[in-house]
């Protein structure tokens, strides 16, 4: 198998919580299959050269804050709440564009991205990203929003 560039995608890398962890392991194995590894985040405690930071895809940035409270353990939403969903999408769509072309990125891990509504910009901007270029993606999940009940809602 031809060596890959791999690119992780999630909110943080940084610390050591479960998907900094995860990651970090997978990264190692591909490493010893002799592909190489690249991070993009919104926090970032990794190598400079591999890494791709826009603080605005980190989950406790504030205008991710902002829409989380706007959006959960709600029934409807103002449309300016939709707009700036849409604006933060597309900001964050150009950055990960960048990101795949910068490190010429093969083959795609969305660390939770797709699963837990952390940061709903994030994940609509990985999905579309996926969906029009149709790079290969690994969705890795440690976590369901039905196990957060912030993330919910009530009737």
């Amino acid at each position: 198998m031809m060596p890959k560039n791999i690119g992780f995608v999630s909110t943080r890398f940084a610390g050591t919580d479960g998907v900094t962890l995860e990651a970090s392991k997978w990264a190692q194995v591909l490493k010893k299959d002799g592909h190489r590894y690249f991070w993009f985040a919104g926090l970032l405690d990794r190598s400079a050269e591999r890494s791709f930071l826009v603080p605005e895809a980190f989950f406790q940035h504030e205008q991710n804050q902002w829409i989380n409270e706007q959006i959960f353990a709600k029934k409807g939403r103002d449309s300016a709440v939709t707009d700036a969903i849409f604006d933060l999408k597309i900001l964050l769509k150009k950055q990960l564009k960048k990101f795949i072309r910068a490190f010429d990125i093969n083959l795609l891990v969305a660390e939770n991205i797709l699963t837990i509504p952390m940061h709903v910009p994030l994940g609509i901007a990985l999905t579309e990203i996926i969906a029009e270029t149709q790079i290969p993606t690994i969705a890795h999940h440690h976590d369901f929003y039905w196990e957060r009940r912030r993330q919910t809602t009530r009737c």
